[in-house]
């Protein structure tokens, strides 16, 4: 400050100095002037620098603020993790989540109601159902049935298939819905309740509770219940299950049916009452609409002159909920058909069978190979 003092004095002072001297009015004027200009000078060196010291006293302020905000920030949120670290764990968990470490702290929803399934005396768990098939040697059979209770933990990836096609479903049933799902049994192509086929795909859900009946086996290893339809399912929470009957369709108009044609209603009936393995003695006129055709049929009809078909109480206006076998039945009058027959049964025909009621492994049909017969039907081309 004092250089820049005496340059401001050598450039400025000196030259109204040395005019001035030639007045002393002048000079003392100068000398005044002068003196002014260094006070001035002065006071301004002296504002600059205490401007210089409060910017630095603002701004080291301002950083000391901002690094306590920072500071305060930090322990907020180290006191908020070490909070959610301390807390308990969340009371539920909608899936069987990985606590391999802490499993029994878990609660879980509550189980669905599973107050309306029927559960037999005597029936089994999955887990002893598994230790029965492991005692079998590869590709062996129980002699005896079972009665399995259980939840459905996953379908199998042919079931949509088997529903749809065969009328029997495929699943896996486990003890506990929530854990040790690889503990399980494989529920192979079973019918559903009476040992009817099931039409529908929503009839078999996970977490569904159900008790099935049948044989087990050890299948290479997997343990499962034999197939194609020899095991059905028992009893289930699933609401397809105890739904109903639909209404059956009338009759159509012009059709001849005879005044003691029972539904197909009645006729699955009877097929329950006389049990597996039985036929009927009586005969008897059977009424409904043919729902599908089994995979057999055109081969039947080829190769033996007879129809495979299933009928059912409603037409397609309706959703079908039990199915009769027409099972090898011959045509009009009780003869045979032939390959040149085939446009004479499709779906959606309304037919009367008449013949015998046999329970085949659950199933209620007729008696095959032409014991049975179609006595009438309003296929344009009969």
């Amino acid at each position: 400050m004092a250089s820049l003092h005496n340059a401001y004095r050598s450039l400025h002072v000196p030259s109204i100095r040395q005019k001035a001297c030639k007045d002393t009015t002048f000079f003392l004027i100068a000398q005044i002037f002068e003196e002014k200009i260094v006070i001035f000078h002065y006071l301004f060196v002296h504002f600059i620098k205490k401007l210089y010291l409060c910017a630095q006293f603002l701004n080291s302020h301002i950083e000391n603020h901002l690094m306590k905000s920072v500071h305060s920030l930090s322990a907020l949120m180290l006191g908020t993790m070490m909070f959610c670290v301390s807390c308990d764990e969340q009371s539920y968990i909608p899936h069987p989540g990985d606590n391999t470490f802490n499993q029994d702290s878990i609660i879980y929803a509550p189980d669905p109601d599973i107050s309306m399934v029927e559960i037999p005396e005597g029936a089994i768990t999955v887990d002893s159902a598994r230790a029965i098939c492991a005692a079998l040697e590869s590709g062996a059979v129980t002699t005896e049935k079972y009665y399995v209770k259980g939840w459905i933990s996953s379908l199998h990836g042919n079931n949509e298939s088997a529903v749809t096609n065969y009328g029997n479903a495929v699943f896996y049933m486990v003890d506990n819905r929530r854990k040790n799902k690889d503990k399980n049994l494989l529920a192979y192509q079973l019918y559903g309740k009476n040992g009817n086929r099931i039409t529908s795909l929503d009839y078999v859900k996970v977490d569904d509770y159900v008790v099935i009946y049948g044989q087990l086996t050890n299948y290479n290893g997997t343990f499962e219940t034999v197939g194609q339809g020899k095991a059905y399912i028992y009893s289930s929470s699933n609401p397809l299950f105890h739904a109903p009957d639909p209404e059956p369709t009338p009759d159509p108009e012009g059709a001849v049916v005879p005044e003691e044609a029972i539904n197909v209603y009645r006729a699955c009936d009877i097929a329950d009452s006389i049990g597996a393995g039985k036929t009927t003695t009586e005969k008897y006129y059977i009424k409904g609409f043919i729902s599908r055709l089994d995979s057999k049929h055109e081969s039947g009809m080829k190769q033996y002159g007879n129809a495979t078909f299933y009928v059912a109480a409603v037409d397609g206006s309706a959703t079908v909920t039990r199915e009769f076998e027409a099972y090898q039945v011959y045509g009009k009058d009780g003869k045979k058909m032939s390959e040149s027959d085939m446009d004479k049964i499709a779906v959606g025909d309304f037919v009367v069978l008449y013949g015998q009621i046999t329970n085949y492994n659950g199933v209620a049909e007729t008696p095959g190979q032409g014991r049975a017969y179609i006595s009438y039907s309003n296929n344009p081309n009969w």
